[in-house]
Formats: structure tokens, sequence, C-alpha cells
């Protein structure tokens, strides 16, 4: 009886989850599973630099070659458990031992049916959170964020970010303006999280379901934009300019 070979995986598993893997990026994600159409997508890209002009197979290609060779910056893919193929990528740039620190940013381009696919891009910010403190040794994440994404900012208190700042229109798309939120991840605020946690930041996707039902309805960057707003005005109307 022969032996049936195991097939080879396309992509090859960096961190490991509950309901996502994080890959190494690859050809096979540009040719396959279109990850450059990822940034000529008008929808997704509303809210990034990306999408102002087409980009290309060969484009992306030179970027890979590039995140291969950078020392500052660092890329895993999100392929959800059980499937072949990648859905989004998560990166943490100008990473700096110096300092200690890097930004976060993270791209989901599709995502999969069910409670599955809802939290595939929350577990993969809890997964490179994690190595960056404890495999890379950082004491800090930044994160900007266009205030226009919501729920992200309700969420982000859950993998530890806490707001620190509002930019105003500090993002432009074509005409379009938003704010940019700040916020940050310090190291003692991972250790404490994660410490309640039983020592892992994802605690499972059950339990983040429940986290988020008892949630408040409004976030602390709405609250504060409403507050700063009023005690601006208050206090720039006592001010003699000229």
């Amino acid at each position: 009886m022969a032996v049936r070979k195991k097939k080879k995986p396309h992509y090859d598993v960096f961190l490991e989850g509950e309901l996502v893997d994080l890959v190494l990026p690859n050809e096979r994600a540009i040719d396959v599973d279109g990850w450059y159409a990822w940034f000529n997508d008008q929808l997704l890209t509303r809210n990034m630099e990306q999408g102002m002009i087409p980009n290309s197979r060969e484009r992306q290609r030179r970027f890979l070659e590039d995140l291969r060779a950078s020392t500052t910056r660092f890329a895993l893919m999100l392929k959800p458990k059980g499937e072949d193929r990648v859905v989004g990528i998560a990166s943490l740039s100008k990473i700096s031992h110096v300092s200690r620190q890097a930004d976060f940013a993270m791209v989901v381009a599709a995502r999969s049916a069910g409670l599955k696919g809802a939290f595939l891009g929350m577990e993969a910010k809890c997964l490179m959170t994690e190595h960056a403190f404890d495999t890379m040794g950082l004491e800090r994440i930044n994160s900007y964020q266009s205030t226009t994404l919501k729920d992200w900012q309700r969420w982000q208190i859950l993998f530890g970010y806490r707001m620190e700042g509002v930019q105003r229109k500090a993002f432009r798309k074509g005409h379009r303006t938003t704010d940019v939120m700040l916020s940050g991840c310090l190291l003692e605020d991972y250790a404490a999280l994660k410490m309640k946690r039983g020592g892992k930041l994802w605690p499972g996707s059950r339990k983040i379901m429940d986290l988020i039902r008892v949630l408040p309805k409004q976030s602390l960057e709405e609250k504060l934009t409403r507050a700063l707003a009023k005690l601006g005005d208050e206090h720039y109307r006592t001010i003699r300019q000229a």
C-alpha cells in the first residue's frame, strides 16, 4: 500500500494562535491570494495612504524584498485556522532597540464567516504584541488609527492599548480629512493584563466576546474629544491674541 505524502504547507507559521496563525509573507500571497490587490480596494483603503495610485504584483514583490531585508520593520500575514489563504497583514515598523519601541499597523482584507472572522484581527494584534514584548524586548508599542474606526477605539483597552491623544485632521484622503487617535501599550500595562489572564494576552474568543459585551458603549476617545473641544474653546476665548 502506497504511503500518501503529506502536502507541504504553502505558508510557514511563525506565531500560532487559536483562530489565526501568523505566517511569513511570500510570493504566493501576491500571486494567489491577491495581497497586491488589497491596496486597490477603495473601500478597504479609505483610511489608509494606499489606494491613491494603482498597486501591482511587481510593486508588491519589491515591497516584499525590502521587507525581507529590513532591520526596522517586521511583518506577518494572517492565515485563518483551517484555511489555505492569507487574509491580512500585521506589522511592527520603526523598530528601535535604543528607545525600545515600535509602531503597530494591520490590514484585514477579507474575513472568515461567523464568530471566527470577527476576531482574526484582535487575536493577531495580541500575538504581535506578545512577541514584541516577550521576544523582541520592546517596552512600548505605538498605534495610530482614524477616529472613524469607532469599534476599534472601544476594543483597544482589551489588548492593553490606552488612548494618549488626538491629532486634529491628521489624515487626508482627497478632500476628506479625519482626526487620528494615538494610543500606546506599555510593558507594564501588558504585564499586568497578562497576569490577570493567566499568562496569555489572548484569553480566547469566548472570553473576548464576554468582555466586549460589558464594555462602555461610548469610547474614551469620543468622551475626551467632546470634553477637550469644550474646554479648549472656553480656555482660548480668555486669551488675548492681538
